[in-house]
């Protein structure tokens, strides 16, 4: 699965592609474009990352399918989310679970560490698999986009977030760089909604293949809100 994961972020880097999907049974490539495609364009792309190649058994031209972006969101179904889903699932858990021995339930405390389990818990995928996420990262978000190195350092960026929220270790400065890649991420993923394009979301690294849908920005923004109301409750007190 990783393999198809990294053929499948590497084709849709190429330009004019909007969506990639990798069958092994059929052992065929659905290639959604909106640009001419050369056989030897996409053959070269996948021999980089290794002994892959593309070619056209059927000896018929490539054929362009024309699919509206309607219908192409509309296919994506919970089973695509379900990874998301529970992540953020165990995430809130855990976040319960260290409160469960405070004698009540604060936000001052949870939510920290519910943004610290999210950290921790979103990096592990990331850091499984830092080239392959980085190229799908650079596909949406704004900072990867125009700042070198910023994609392959995320990861472990989120890994120190995460560690410092757990440990309540300068949450003021820690959430002010929460809120500035969480706006650097929703302004991308808002851009690609806007323009119906599909591209795969990098929250979980290249381990799933997890299309960007309006869940990928409420998850987002909920985040940049609680950077934003701790940032408000530390300078305010």
């Amino acid at each position: 699965m990783g393999c198809v994961n990294t053929i499948t972020e590497k084709l849709s880097s190429l330009q004019g592609i909007q969506s990639v999907d990798i069958s092994l049974q059929s052992g065929s490539a659905t290639i959604l474009h909106t640009a001419t495609l050369e056989l030897s364009v996409l053959s070269q792309a996948v021999r980089e990352l290794g002994s892959y190649q593309i070619s056209n058994h059927t000896g018929i031209p490539l054929q362009v399918v024309t699919e509206s972006p309607k219908t192409q969101a509309s296919s994506v179904s919970l089973s695509v989310l379900k990874p998301l889903l529970i992540a953020l699932s165990v995430v809130t858990l855990i976040a319960v679970a260290l409160e469960i021995p405070r004698p009540t339930l604060t936000w001052q405390h949870f939510l920290p560490n519910f943004m610290g389990a999210f950290f921790f818990i979103f990096s592990l995928f990331k850091l499984a698999n830092i080239k392959g996420f980085a190229m799908s990262f650079k596909r949406y978000d704004i900072l990867a986009k125009y700042v070198p190195f910023f994609a392959p350092v995320y990861p472990v960026l989120e890994l120190t977030l995460g560690f410092c929220y757990l440990a309540q270790l300068w949450l003021l400065p820690i959430n002010v760089i929460t809120l500035v890649v969480m706006t650097s991420q929703n302004i991308g993923i808002t851009k690609a909604l806007i323009k119906k394009t599909t591209i795969q979301c990098a929250c979980l690294g290249s381990t799933f293949s997890i299309p960007i849908t309006p869940i990928t920005l409420l998850e987002n923004v909920v985040m940049s809100l609680m950077a934003l109301g701790m940032i408000v409750s530390i300078v305010s007190a």
